[in-house]
């Protein structure tokens, strides 16, 4: 074990601080990032912590048993360091995710619990043995350094983590992006492995480190990895939002597709017919077909790119979504115009807005259904549905568009059927926008369940009592 000068107890800290830093930085980019396939909820969550800190502990175990006294521990954790650089590179990167996704789908792994389970176990779990190794070997050098050391150690350790939970989510995401907070991770953790570095080997490690940034650079950039008719313009801890040019008619776009965190949102098109299927079969119907004798109230949960009611100057909209900046984005970049005066957006939850906000609406359009792979979980519930009940006015209609299964072939359309049931049991259609198999399991479509709020009429014809000719 090697003498613990006070320069080295310094340096040791730092390591110790960085990597406690790069861990915690390290899972909320996972975990930011898995929300464009899986979604974000308490089982994802908690999956991957699971995973981490399991492998944390077999870490810290194999670091307290090592006989330091005949191992060279300073090349073992440089290894481990080198190592985790690299590591943080590859499995960070959403075009990555994105192969690992595709492929894990193509071998017919399609629930979320089994697509995260594996990747926790392929990506995650050697990190955190490696993040566990060091972390035990440093804690007892410094312990023989000074015994009194050890509530120091763990305290900086944990500061560490709290200043990479706060700097990546609160600083880095917002300010510079996903993809550049990995390459910042990536920086750190390099760094950490400098500070254990020989002076003799330095320079060449310098560059090799340099290699590893500039492919994590490489690798998250999105405009070398995307698309040349593709582009991102956000990337933060709330959402990855990107633009793609589509539909080509003589080299020239007549079509842009919004996609939000990994799923197909909004398309804007010259031609009305290249448009959403979905939102032409709203705004045809419910929409354009509204009397003109007074302006309606019209809520959309789920603002996307501003599609629904795009032609509708005269009733009043109020657009809800979680992104503060999905406005100026689709102003700017989609509609490439500012919304009409009788539409207002609303930055906030729709859980909480409609917990909170007592106003009725004529139309109330649910579109957070949107991604194939991923549900929010709070917004197939009997409880939100009885606040969009409760939030229609008399004679109002409901409509929610919900990707799912058209002929029953899963749990999830069987069971959010009967809960749509339940809440709405009089008066609720369902209609099928496309063409599917009925026999196919994974043949997902969009499906719109609409509601009439109207008075319940609980009669029914029978041989005795008919009285059809009267509601004829």
């Amino acid at each position: 074990m090697p003498i613990v000068s006070a320069k080295l107890k310094y340096v040791l800290l730092s390591v110790i601080f960085l990597l406690g830093y790069t861990s915690l930085s390290f899972e909320l980019i996972v975990l930011r990032q898995l929300i464009n396939f899986v979604g974000s909820n308490t089982l994802i969550t908690s999956i991957v912590i699971t995973f981490i800190l399991l492998f944390l502990s077999v870490g810290y175990y194999l670091g307290s048993t090592i006989k330091m006294a005949h191992r060279p521990v300073r090349l073992m954790m440089l290894k481990f360091l080198k190592i985790l650089t690299i590591w943080y590179v590859i499995s960070c990167s959403y075009f990555m995710i994105q192969v690992y996704f595709l492929l894990a789908y193509m071998c017919t792994i399609k629930s979320s619990l089994g697509f995260v389970s594996l990747f926790s176990a392929v990506f995650l779990a050697f990190p955190s043995v490696c993040l566990g190794f060091i972390t035990s070997v440093i804690g007892r050098i410094i312990h023989r350094h000074n015994e009194a050391y050890t509530g120091r150690f763990m305290a900086i350790d944990t500061l560490g983590s709290v200043c990479g939970s706060l700097a990546t989510t609160l600083i880095f995401m917002p300010l510079i992006g996903v993809g550049a907070t990995i390459v910042v991770l990536t920086l750190l953790t390099a760094a950490s492995a400098l500070l254990l570095e020989k002076k003799n080997n330095f320079v060449f490690s310098c560059f090799i480190y340099l290699l590893y940034v500039t492919f994590g650079w490489v690798l998250n950039n999105n405009q070398i990895m995307s698309p040349i008719d593709s582009y991102l313009v956000k990337d933060d801890a709330i959402s990855r939002i990107e633009l793609t040019k589509e539909d080509f008619i003589n080299g020239t776009p007549q079509s842009i597709l919004m996609t939000i965190n990994g799923s197909s949102s909004s398309k804007i098109s010259k031609d009305r017919n290249l448009m959403f299927g979905y939102v032409n079969f709203i705004n045809d119907t419910f929409i354009k077909n509204m009397p003109q004798d007074k302006p309606h109230d019209i809520l959309v949960l789920g603002a996307g790119g501003f599609t629904i009611g795009i032609d509708d100057t005269f009733n009043n909209y109020t657009f809800l979504d979680i992104d503060k900046d999905l406005q100026n984005i689709a102003e700017d970049l989609f509609l490439q115009k500012p919304l009409t005066n009788n539409k207002k957006f609303i930055a906030q939850d729709a859980y909480l807005y409609m917990l909170n906000n007592k106003q009725k609406y004529d139309l109330i359009v649910v579109d957070i259904f949107s991604s194939r792979y991923s549900i929010p979980m709070n917004f197939v519930t009997a409880d939100f549905f009885a606040m969009i009940k409760a939030h229609l006015k008399d004679n109002g209609i409901m409509v929610a568009n919900i990707i799912t299964s058209a002929a029953f072939q899963s749990s999830f359309a069987k069971r959010l059927d009967n809960t749509l049931r339940a809440v709405f049991p009089f008066y609720l259609d369902r209609k099928v926008l496309q063409p599917y198999n009925p026999y196919n399991k994974d043949d997902l479509v969009n499906v719109e369940y609409i509601f009439y709020n109207y008075k319940a009429d609980t009669s029914i014809y029978t041989l005795d009592k008919n009285t059809a000719v009267y509601g004829q």
